[in-house]
């Protein structure tokens, strides 16, 4: 049957394998039936990705090659066929890495198993798994025909070795973790019968900070929000200039330190998630784990944000006798902002206004808030506070979180007293 095309969008043409060519038009169509193809062709960012379709049917070659565009655009990494039916034991490296990127976007996934992840999250699992394939193909492995089972020490030789030259020792766990995740994903989830080459890597683990900021420094960054400047000289050829500054910035700066709570969660805090528990006489913030669910796709016990005298107080200021039971943000209640704006001015203007607080000390961030309010709260509760902090064990708040100083002075949870 000779394969009619017409004019689209969508790159969808006609190509035949004998004579090596494709058609975009209907009369210029070769003779030979037999090898005729249809194939998308899209360019995206100065790279040429293409596809070959199995089926001879117009209509459902252009459904397919509407669906890839939209792909290659979100940066799925598609320059193959990839056959409906998987046959774990003939599946290349490419075709592997476009499973998993598709398995994580939650395209052709079914409801139960998708997962509700951040576009930060995916942008670094993407250019990660794009990483490997670009430093294999750099080192003259065929991806696109070698077997994903064949993937040897050689190879995760040719991926290490670039790894530690371009990154940060502190880095290079990050990226390790997203390709083990890779491999596992289609040991675990395909069904492919191999071994991980990639768990014999070892980096070493960096000692992580987990110092708090202490009364003098964290008054002094909100004295610097009113007192100096805003502006940040940016780099680069334009020599653009940064306005750090936002009405909200010192609200946001206090209740991360008096609650503990991520960018995410701090920014989504509602009057609404306030309650108050009859049985021990105390106001208590309960809301979602969010980024566990993210992350797990379950439903996550609650985090509970006891609500001491340093965030009464300061929730007094910010209207709490008129706002409370309403459905408004705590931190700019009647916003026009989205979330993640508001979380990168967070992060942003902390590190802006630390460092013109002091500019010749080691720069903190904004997660500083967090690893005090913790390590209070450990002081407070002991390791109860796995219950309050939504961690799943003391292992992971030891090793980020707690400020063995702070503990050791055996302070109270009033932050600072």
């Amino acid at each position: 049957m000779k394969l009619k095309i017409k004019k689209n969008e969508y790159g969808l043409r006609i190509y035949c394998t004998k004579c090596k060519k494709q058609y975009n038009h209907h009369n210029d169509i070769c003779n030979h039936e037999e090898n005729q193809r249809y194939k998308s062709l899209v360019c995206h960012n100065g790279v040429r990705k293409t596809k070959m379709y199995p089926t001879k049917n117009y209509d459902e070659a252009l459904r397919s090659a509407i669906q890839f565009k939209k792909d290659v655009k979100n940066g799925i990494a598609y320059n193959i066929v990839i056959s409906n039916e998987i046959d774990p034991d003939n599946i290349s490296i490419i075709e592997a890495a476009n499973m998993f990127i598709k398995f994580k976007y939650g395209i052709d996934v079914p409801e139960h198993l998708k997962r509700n992840l951040t576009k930060s999250h995916l942008n670094h699992t993407k250019h990660g798994v794009q990483q490997l394939i670009d430093i294999l193909r750099k080192n003259k492995v065929d991806v696109e025909n070698t077997n994903i089972k064949e993937l040897s020490d050689n190879h995760v030789g040719y991926w290490y070795k670039y790894i530690k030259k371009k990154y940060a020792e502190t880095s290079c766990p990050s990226k390790l973790k997203i390709i083990n995740c890779f491999i596992n994903h289609m040991i675990d989830h395909v069904g492919v019968l191999m071994k991980n080459p990639f768990k014999k890597v070892l980096f070493n683990v960096p000692e992580y900070d987990t110092s708090a900021i202490s009364e003098e420094e964290f008054y002094e960054v909100l004295d610097a929000v009113d007192n100096k400047t805003e502006y940040q000289q940016l780099g680069g050829r334009k020599q653009e200039v940064k306005n750090n500054y936002r009405p909200y910035l010192k609200d946001g700066f206090k209740l991360a330190l008096y609650t503990g709570l991520r960018r995410e969660e701090l920014v989504s805090l509602s009057w609404n998630d306030l309650f108050y528990s009859e049985k021990n006489g105390c106001l208590m913030f309960v809301i979602d784990n969010l980024k566990v669910e993210r992350i797990t796709g379950k439903k996550f016990k609650n985090k509970y944000i006891p609500v001491g005298p340093d965030l009464e107080e300061l929730l007094i200021n910010l209207g709490y006798e008129d706002l409370k039971g309403s459905d408004l943000f705590i931190l700019e209640p009647n916003r026009k902002l989205k979330h993640t704006s508001m979380m990168a001015a967070l992060s942003r203007g902390f590190s802006h206004y630390y460092k013109q607080a002091f500019p010749n000390e080691k720069p903190k961030k904004f997660k500083i808030l967090r690893k005090t309010y913790l390590s209070y709260l450990h002081k407070s509760v002991g390791d109860d506070m796995i219950e309050l902090s939504s961690h799943g064990n003391m292992k992971v708040l030891n090793k980020h979180y707690v400020d063995a100083e702070i503990v050791a002075k055996g302070l109270t949870m009033k932050i600072f007293e």
